[in-house]
């Protein structure tokens, strides 16, 4: 007797870049039927479901997911075939409703033993630029402003509930600092075009965020600092190089090099981390060279978009792309900040920075691991007597402890932030700021 795979399922898909939650309705008739698949995008996604002996599958190119499943008690499991690599799943009767996500216990709660303030100031497209600022209740030993990573985030880097600029901003105040941080062009309260911004219009913003920090009463303007993750630590470190008053910078894991010269080795690596099989590794990294050097050599935005969709589609007449997803993928190579970032040295401001510099790298970081970027950055800060390097070994990108390291794994981990990178930073900033 087969058994009955008929109704609801829900599970989890984790690709170790992200874990999607999966809901479809499988309605079989004899050897064939109908999936129902529930897509965020693209709504309900209606797919022929074919049977082989006691496996089911179903495919959904536009959403680039195809499923093998076989059944086993009250579950279903299986494979799902997702970017080029296949991972393990399984799924359980129903519906998955979502639940609200409980705060994280680092975030700071009031009262604070500080001042919180509600500011705002021009950005570099004459926006406004929303953001706090929290100053101690003695005389500040300096200030700085934050930055935060890549992405649509907002003044505390709010990501899946945590809110690690909160907590640094805590943690710098206590310190005796003055801190600022704003949210993004575009995002949150503030005000402008997030979609057009590049590196370098989030880095002008920057430069006019210190410009108002030391228009504030009780600032040493000679005692402002710069603190940044991820891009933010690059903008940071583009501003500090432009500006011999500022004091120090901080940068956690930055880039020493592009991240096409990293697909050879690490393209699949998240994948990996959490039991995925890449499929056709070799095709799957020529591909992605291909794409990028088809954006980033392009004159313009428009050659660049019609230089990737002429790759990808022969890659869907060979049946290795989804042609639905040939027009979103192409336009990606007429995105402002991508076209920014392609052509980006990450080192050259490294390079010109004399303040005192610390770099905070995360030794299971799939992101920016350090044995990529540490050696190109290191040489960068070569000529600066007063930069310090640091590697943390047990902690992701996100400055978490980590299990694995995989960008899927930052929600399931309560923690926000490690206090071995609190105390890292805190330490070194005390020193700087009693010199």
């Amino acid at each position: 007797m087969n058994p009955d795979i008929s109704g609801d399922w829900t599970g989890v898909l984790d690709t170790g870049s992200v874990k999607a939650t999966l809901n479809f309705k499988l309605e079989p008739s004899g050897d064939g039927g109908t999936a129902r698949l529930a897509t965020r995008n693209f709504g309900e996604l209606v797919l022929p479901l074919i049977r082989h002996g006691d496996r089911w599958r179903f495919d959904a190119g536009i959403v680039e997911i195809a499923l093998e499943l076989w059944p086993d008690d009250e579950r279903l499991v299986g494979r799902c075939r997702a970017g080029g690599a296949l991972y393990p799943v399984q799924f359980e009767r129903g519906i998955e409703v979502a639940r609200p996500r409980p705060q994280r216990p680092q975030t700071p709660r009031p009262p604070f033993p500080y001042e919180v303030e509600a500011v705002s100031f021009a950005g570099a497209d004459g926006t406004q630029r929303v953001g706090t600022v929290t100053s101690p209740t003695r005389p500040a030993r300096g200030a700085v402003v934050l930055s935060s990573w890549y992405g649509r985030v907002d003044r505390d880097q709010r990501v899946l509930g945590h809110r690690p600029f909160a907590i640094w901003a805590d943690a710098l105040t206590r310190l005796g600092l003055v801190t600022l941080r704003y949210d993004k062009r575009g995002v949150g309260e503030s005000g402008g075009d997030f979609n057009s911004a590049t590196t370098g219009d989030f880095a002008a913003d920057l430069a006019l965020a210190v410009a108002f920090l030391k228009t504030r009463p009780g600032i040493d303007t000679a005692r402002i600092g710069l603190f940044g993750h991820s891009e933010g630590g690059h903008i940071g470190a583009d501003i500090a190089a432009a500006d011999p008053a500022i004091a120090f910078c901080i940068l956690l894991t930055p880039s020493g090099v592009p991240e096409e010269d990293m697909f050879d080795t690490e393209m699949f690596r998240g994948a990996v981390a959490v039991g995925g099989e890449p499929l056709h590794p070799e095709r799957t990294i020529a591909l992605a060279h291909a794409l990028a050097a088809a954006g980033r050599d392009a004159p313009t935005p428009e050659d660049g978009v019609a230089r990737t969709r002429a790759i990808l589609e022969r890659e869907a007449l060979a049946g290795r792309f989804p042609a639905e997803r040939i027009e979103v993928r192409a336009q990606m190579a007429a995105s402002a900040w991508r076209r920014y970032w392609w052509n980006y040295d990450h080192t050259k401001s490294l390079r010109a920075l004399t303040c005192p510099t610390l770099v905070v790298f995360a030794g299971r970081d799939l992101q920016t691991p350090p044995r990529c970027h540490e050696p190109n950055v290191r040489a960068a800060l070569a000529g600066n007597p007063r930069a310090v390097l640091v590697e943390l070994p047990s902690l992701n990108h996100f400055m978490q402890p980590a299990r694995t390291g995989a960008v899927s794994e930052y929600g399931d981990i309560d923690q926000t932030l490690a206090p071995e990178a609190i105390e890292t930073v805190c330490n070194w900033l005390a020193g700087v700021i009693r010199a």
